[in-house]
Formats: structure tokens, sequence, C-alpha cells
């Protein structure tokens, strides 16, 4: 029996678990007795990852793709459902089953030098085994291959693509805020035809104020991690946690997880007791991901007695939504994004974490295809210099593990943390 044939008939056979939606149940009832011994706050994830597969599977309500700095408010309002390719892509690397889907859309000729995230998006369009989107809402923030995928995925499935022209300033008196405002307002109108479904104002107070209260509970979190010893790694903050502060805001499920966030965290400082045994090292992570697939990056810290104290892409940057102007709450939500503009802005946020978590080191993870990111990295690290801070830029993937040197990263890590000493 042939390679090709096989490979067919494990992906078809897959295919068909994914769109079961009462597989995802079962898988969620697997997953949590392999997990019962993780937290609280993970086995919460893990229901609401689970949710979402589910849900989107029974299309009750109409299927939205969508990327993670287009604002969930702004999906949940419009009584959509969401799915974020990204956060998918990470979490099959986290199972090992990334570079199946980055084989197979190179397979397509994808380019290598594209994203490995999208590119295991693009695998998992090909194999087709999530629900097709009714519609695309996207950000052109931060990402410029986001843009063009989901350009892409809205012809593959012939439905529309509602692209967030994001202006570069952050100006409320300009003419650039206004158009944000406009372009919000604008998708809004059309959603409202294409589900028929009339958007409703006591659905955008549900929504705003679960989010504005879930937006303290992760404030509160981001206070109690000034504490040392460090309470909450930051490996496990850009795991499960950075999927739900991208995914969940404005949804009940998402508050009673930051809520059981809080009291964990809050637990671990009152017994004084730190992510790790030893802190010796607190450090600062710049950039919003990780490698997802297994490696040994944490642990070449702990050896080390490093800890991830903090990282920037958790860092609340907007103040409360306002339910009575949403548009204009999410356009100022949006343009507070400390990523988009002059350099300056994001140096200065990421200068404020290093005084604020008292930080020694600081560590640029320049993921490949991550270009608006690497490309300030040597910016920012002579900026840090010229105030004494030192700064590592590690370069890996984030999904495609084709792209990790074990032997190489841990050598870079170790001298890097030596000098600190």
């Amino acid at each position: 029996m042939s390679d090709d044939f096989n490979d067919d008939f494990k992906s078809g056979l897959i295919k068909k678990i994914a769109k079961n939606s009462h597989i995802y149940e079962l898988g969620n009832r697997g997953a949590r007795i392999y997990f019962r011994k993780s937290s609280k706050s993970f086995k919460l994830w893990l229901d609401f990852l689970f949710y979402q597969l589910k849900e989107a599977g029974k299309r009750k309500r109409p299927v939205v793709w969508t990327n993670i700095y287009t604002p969930s408010e702004l999906i949940y309002s419009l009584d959509l459902f969401p799915i974020y390719p990204e956060l998918i892509s990470g979490v099959l690397a986290s199972v090992g089953l990334a570079n199946y889907f980055i084989e197979t859309a190179e397979s397509k000729f994808y380019s290598t030098d594209l994203c490995s995230f999208y590119r295991v998006a693009a695998g998992l369009v090909l194999k087709d085994w999530f629900p097709a989107p009714d519609l695309i809402i996207s950000s052109a923030q931060l990402c410029d291959g986001s843009t063009k995928f989901f350009h892409n995925l809205s012809k593959y499935y012939n439905c529309e693509h509602y692209l967030i022209d994001s202006p570069y300033y952050d100006d409320e008196e300009a003419n650039s805020h206004r158009y944000l405002v406009a372009q919000l307002k604008e998708i809004a109108s059309k959603v409202d035809k294409i589900t028929g479904r009339r958007l409703s104002q006591e659905r955008i107070n549900y929504v705003f104020n679960l989010a504005n209260q879930t937006r303290e509970d992760i404030l509160k979190i981001n206070e109690l991690r000034e504490n040392i010893p460090s309470p909450l790694s930051g490996w496990d903050a850009m795991a499960y946690i950075l999927y739900m502060f991208f995914s969940s805001l404005g949804t009940k499920k998402g508050w009673e997880f930051y809520q059981t966030l809080v009291q964990e965290v809050k637990e671990k400082v009152d017994l004084k007791r730190g992510a790790i045994r030893e802190e010796k090292h607190r450090l600062l992570w710049l950039h919003q991901i990780r490698p997802y697939y297994p490696n040994e990056i944490i642990q070449n810290l702990q050896e080390n007695k490093g800890v991830i104290s903090f990282e920037e892409v958790s860092q609340v940057y907007w103040g409360a939504l306002n339910p009575q102007r949403p548009w204009e709450s999410l356009a100022q939500k949006m343009a507070a994004n400390f990523g988009v503009g002059p350099i300056e802005r994001r140096i200065k946020v990421i200068y404020d974490l290093v005084k604020k978590y008292k930080i020694d080191g600081v560590i640029h993870f320049s993921q490949r295809g991550c270009r608006q990111s690497c490309g300030g990295a040597y910016i920012i690290k002579d900026f840090l210099q010229e105030k004494g801070i030192p700064m590592l830029l590690l370069d890996g993937d984030g999904a495609d593990s084709r792209n990790y040197s074990k032997g190489q990263t841990r050598t870079r890590i170790e001298a890097f943390l030596e000098m600190l000493s």
C-alpha cells in the first residue's frame, strides 16, 4: 500500500473526526483526564478551546475567521463565532502536528519564507479540516502575512473579506481616527445585511461589560506579577493564557478564566512561591509568540535560574470600553496598540516594563516571517544597551520545528545568562 494512500486515508479520517462536533466533547473529557493534575485555569482553557471548535462545527451562528489583532469584542458584539487560524496553529504545533500541515502547504507552493503559523493554517485549509468561514474579518495590524493570507482565503472559500486598515499614527483628533471608526461602522452594517441579524445595544452592553471586567482581572494579574519571585512564568503566559487573551475578551467563559487565574497567581504570591525553584535572572520576553513545538528553551532558562517575569504581549495597552460609543472605543483600543506606528512607541513600553518588573535582561524572539517585529529588534537592542540592559536576539520559529537548533539555542541562552551574572 503506497504512502500517499496511507496519508490520504489518515487525513480523510482525521478530517471527519475534526468536523464532528460530538467528537470535541469526547476530546475535552479525555484531555481533562490526561491533564487532571494541571491548574484549574488550564482546564478552563481546554473547555473554551473545545467549546469553540464544537460550536463552530454546529454552525448555529455564522462562523468568522479572524486574526489576533482584530478585537474579539467586535466579533462577539456582532454575534458571530470566531475561528483564529494563528491560535489553532500554535495548538497543533504543541501536539506535534504542525509540520504535517506545513509540508502540505509547501507542496502547494507556499514559500518557506512565509510565517509558519500561516503555513500551518494554509495546510488546514487544503486538508479541509475545519468549518469553512461564512465571512472573514481581519486587521492589517502588525502582520503583513495575515493580510494576504485572509485575502487568499476569501477567494478560496468565495466569501466576503472585511479588512480593517489600521492607521499608522494614533491621533484621536486626526482624520486617521475617524477613518478607523468609519471602517468598524461599515463592517457592522455589512454583517447585519449578510447575516440578517440586527445589531442590538443590549448585545453590545453585555459583551463590553464582560470585556471590561476581564480587562480589570488582567490588570490585577499583571500587578501581581511585579512580585519577587515571579508567581507566573511568561512561558505559560504565552501559551494557553495568550490564547484566552486574544480570543475570549467579551465572553463569560473568558471572564471566568481570568477570575480563576487571578486567584491562582495571588495564592502563589501569598505563599511566596515562584514559577521556578530558585530565581536569579528576571527576564522580559519580546514578541508575541514563543516556540510551541517541543523544545528545551524553558529548561535552558530554568537550569540557569532564569525566569520570564513578563512578556510585552501581555501588556494592557487599551482603556475600558464604552458600550455607548462602541466603534470609537474599539478604534481607540486598536490605535493604542504600541506595536503600531513609530518604533519609539514600542521602545517606551518595553523600557517601562523593564523598570516595572525589575528586569535583568531582555530576550527578543525573532520569529522567522515576522518582519514587523524583527525589523525593529536591533534598534531596541541599541536603546537598551545605552540604558545598561543586556538583550539577546534569539532567532527561531514558533511553529516549524525544522528551524529549531537545540545545541545552538542552548549555547546562546547559557552565554547570555552567564553575562547577566
